[in-house]
Formats: C-alpha cells, sequence, structure tokens
C-alpha cells in the first residue's frame, strides 16, 4: 500500500508491547516506512532518536515505569538541545485528556489508542504532504550534523563500517553508518547494484554488462556490479528504454 516514492524511518516510544506490535502491524502496510527501533523509557527515546534520527516518532504520551505513570513530553525539548531540527512526533493515548499538552508541545498530530486504520492514514499523508520536494538526507558524525542534496549524491560506496558519499562536485563526504543503513534512507532512485556500492540510477551513462561495471555522469570512475544482480542492471536499462525515466533525458549506451 505504497502511495510515495520516499523512505521514511520512525521510531516508537511506548511502554505497553502490545500497542507497540500493534503500531508496527498498521505501518506494515505501508512499504515506505521502515522501523528503526523501539524505547520504552524516556532516556532510551532520546538516545535512539539522536542515534537514528528518524523522519517520525510515535510516542505514547504516558510511560509506565514501574507502578507509576510519566508524561514523556520532555522529550521534545531535551531532543531540541542536540538537533538544529526535529522529527515530527505523533502523540498517542487512549484519551484526549493529553492534548492540549501535546499543542503545547507542538506534536505534528495526535492519535488515539486502539489505532484505527484511516486515523493513522490521514496522519501519514498528512505528514508526506509536508515533506519538501527536494529531499535531503542528514549525515551524523560524532556530534556533528551535515545534510546533503539528495540530488547532488552520485553513488555510495561501503569502506568496512562506514560509508563514503561521491557527489556532483567531485567531493566525497563519509557516514560513520554502514550502507545497508542508507537502503532504507535513501529513496528507490538509488539501488544497490554490489555488496559495496549504492548508485543513484538517473546518472547513470553506461552499462557495461560484459565487464560487470558502469559509469555515471560526474564521475570518471567506473562502478561494478555483481554477476549476481546482472538481472537488477536489465531491469535498470528497461525502465529507461520504456522512458519511464523520462524526466531525465539521458540514453544508457550498453557496451
Amino acid at each position: 500500500m505504497l502511495y510515495s516514492s520516499k523512505n521514511y524511518k520512525y521510531v516508537i516510544v511506548d511502554s505497553q508491547m502490545d500497542a507497540i506490535e500493534e503500531l508496527q502491524q498498521q505501518l506494515g502496510k505501508y512499504t515506505n516506512y521502515s522501523c528503526v527501533g523501539i524505547a520504552r523509557n524516556k532516556e532510551d527515546a532520546i538516545n535512539l532518536i539522536l542515534d537514528q534520527l528518524p523522519h517520525l516518532v510515535f510516542f505514547d504520551t504516558e510511560l509506565v515505569e514501574g507502578v507509576t505513570k510519566q508524561s514523556s513530553f520532555s522529550i521534545i525539548p531535551e531532543v531540541y538541545q542536540f538537533l538544529n531540527w526535529l522529527p515530527q512526533f505523533i502523540a498517542m493515548n487512549t484519551s484526549t485528556a493529553q492534548s492540549y499538552e501535546a499543542i503545547k508541545n507542538g506534536v505534528f498530530d495526535y492519535i488515539l489508542k486502539p489505532l484505527h486504520y484511516f486515523d493513522l492514514k490521514k496522519s501519514l499523508m498528512k505528514f508526506e504532504n509536508k515533506q519538501p520536494d527536494i529531499a535531503s538526507i542528514c549525515l551524523k558524525s560524532f556530534t556533528e550534523y551535515r545534510f546533503l542534496l539528495v540530488d547532488d549524491i552520485v553513488y555510495l560506496k561501503a569502506d568496512n563500517n562506514t560509508t563514503d558519499f561521491y557527489l556532483k562536485d567531485g567531493t566525497m563526504v563519509t557516514s560513520y553508518k554502514t550502507l545497508k543503513t542508507f537502503e532504507t534512507d535513501l529513496p528507490k532512485i538509488f539501488t544497490r547494484i554490489h555488496k559495496s556500492y549504492m548508485i543513484n540510477i538517473k546518472y547513470i551513462t553506461k552499462i557495461h554488462f560484459s565487464k560487470f561495471q558502469c559509469s555515471l555522469k560526474y564521475t570518471k570512475n567506473l562502478v561494478p556490479f555483481s554477476k549476481s544482480l546482472k538481472s537488477k542492471m536489465l531491469e535498470i536499462k528497461n525502465l529507461w528504454s520504456n522512458g519511464n525515466f523520462e524526466s531525465y533525458p539521458q540514453q544508457i549506451n550498453l557496451v
């Protein structure tokens, strides 16, 4: 049930396991959303958000700690101390009693439990409608954050547990995350063609099937693709041949 070409990461903050499983089941219907973590208390929630930099945070407004309930709204200002931007927070509760507190804390939306299919769908559609047309990705390096326009990325190369981003201007930026992480973060115009490489499909200029390599705009480097993924490269070639990338007037040369 995909209605967006972009991919979004989310985390869940809830102390009730049954509620977590219900939300995951509902969100599992949307293939462009992926869960990057679950937290069941405030401290773990803050650490998870800072580590994963999700687009969305679904959080119960009251977390059970022992035999008491504690408000979870303080997560939002605490995260803000470390980030110059915030993910969108969607509050959840079994009643509307916390809705005023939610408004004061600037949450994006408020959903009642148990979750209703159309309430969640409307919330996701509203979220996607507010996303910028020019996609960007945030790279974390220790305490620094760098934003890259997705359109500036030509290809990615894995280097042990880091990933190098090769950009249109010829520069390279390193992220301290694995390549697999960015299979979720980046839009579907990017595809993994090798255990160590992911490319921006629209920048392909040649596919060297005999050498299992491809040429890309903005770089002289030849990027290899795995023999086992030759069928994927043929699919990409067919997409171009059938005009599915008509917004990018470019012809792939096959050699």
